[in-house]
This record gives structure tokens, C-alpha cells and sequence, in this order.
């Protein structure tokens, strides 16, 4: 599907069943029938425009990570240190409920099938592209800045990412969302002993 072949009330529509789908069924759980039900819309409208859920998923992460990264972009300006916590707060979210702990796993499930799908594997490229440079760049001008000591921001951001990705990661696939805070104090304190101008 193309976004010229649907409104944009449809798409938004179909990404909502997509997502309680996923929510309430995970990934593997999660069949075309099942977002079919989640759809307030004509069932045949969905399945006049999808034929199976990984189409159907594909447009889901195309339209959330274009979210993501219009949402980020926008906080390219201003302090360096809201800029980079702007981009942390998406990756490990300050509160993160039951839903969000399911919404999160199923996204993981989702990445974890990437070195079987040239399209979500472009789809989760592309977001890692984008946050890594925007990890960068507010480590760049806060080095600019003088708020930040002189760091190599390419390699600060890939340590800053994989540092939240996998505290996110181990949250939600033992279920346990303290981690998320346990990771958050300690890249608070890796930021205060090592990146912050003192």
C-alpha cells in the first residue's frame, strides 16, 4: 500500500488496530484477523489493502518511526542536554506502564525478524540512523558549548544507545520496568562523571 491508495483518518485508523493488536497479542500473536477485529473501520477495508500482516506491519513501522523521527527532529534545537534527555526519554520513557512494557516487546519481536525482512530491516536501520545522529549532535554542540567536555560524539551517542536499548530491552523481556529506571540513573551518572563540563 502506498500513502496515495488511503486516507490519512484510514491509515491512522489502521495503525491504531495495528497497535492495541500488537499490544494485546505481541507479534507472533498477532495475525491479520486479530488487527482485523482491533479495526473500526470496514473489516474489508483492511483486507482490501493487505493481504497478510507483515505488509500490514511494515506500514505500521513506517508510519511510527516517521513519528519518531519528526517528533525527535523537533527537539534539534535549544540546550544540548534537553536535546540529548529528549531523545533518551523516547528510547527509556521516564514512566513506562504495562501497556508501553507490551507495546515495547512487541516491537522488539518485531526487530528481532529485521535480518529476515529487507523492509523492516530498512525500517529499523533508518531509525537508528536518525537517533544516533541526533544523539550526536546534541553532544556535539554541547562539547561547542562548553556544557559537555570534548567527547567523540559518534561513539558517545553508539555507547548512550546501546546502553538504552538494552536496559529497555532486558525491561521488557523480563518484565521488569525498574530496569528502565536503573538504566536512566546510570547513564545520569555516566553523564555527570564523564560527559558533563564541570
Amino acid at each position: 500500500m502506498t500513502e496515495s491508495e488511503v486516507s490519512d483518518d484510514t491509515e491512522a485508523a489502521i495503525v491504531e488496530a495495528a497497535y492495541r493488536a500488537l499490544c494485546a497479542n505481541g507479534y507472533a500473536d498477532t495475525t491479520i484477523s486479530a488487527i482485523a477485529a482491533e479495526f473500526e473501520k470496514s473489516k474489508s477495508l483492511l483486507y482490501y489493502h493487505y493481504d497478510d500482516k507483515e505488509a500490514l506491519l511494515e506500514d505500521f513501522l513506517r508510519f511510527m518511526l516517521d513519528r519518531l523521527e519528526s517528533d525527535l527532529t523537533a527537539t534539534a534545537d535549544g540546550d544540548p542536554e534537553e536535546r540529548l534527555w529528549a531523545v533518551l526519554d523516547r528510547l527509556l520513557p521516564p514512566e513506562l506502564d504495562e501497556e508501553g512494557m507490551r507495546f515495547r516487546r512487541a516491537l522488539l519481536e518485531i526487530r528481532a525478524n529485521a535480518p529476515h525482512s529487507e523492509t523492516f530491516h530498512e525500517r529499523f536501520s533508518r531509525s537508528d540512523e536518525v537517533i544516533l545522529g541526533l544523539l550526536a549532535d546534541a553532544l556535539r554542540a554541547g562539547t561547542e558549548t562548553g556544557v559537555f567536555r570534548p567527547v567523540d560524539p559518534e561513539e558517545t551517542a553508539e555507547f548512550l544507545y546501546a546502553t538504552a536499548y538494552g536496559g529497555l530491552e532486558r525491561a521488557v523481556t523480563l518484565d521488569d520496568p525498574e530496569t528502565v529506571a536503573r538504566t536512566r540513573r546510570a547513564i545520569r551518572r555516566y553523564l555527570d562523571d564523564c560527559v558533563r563540563e564541570t
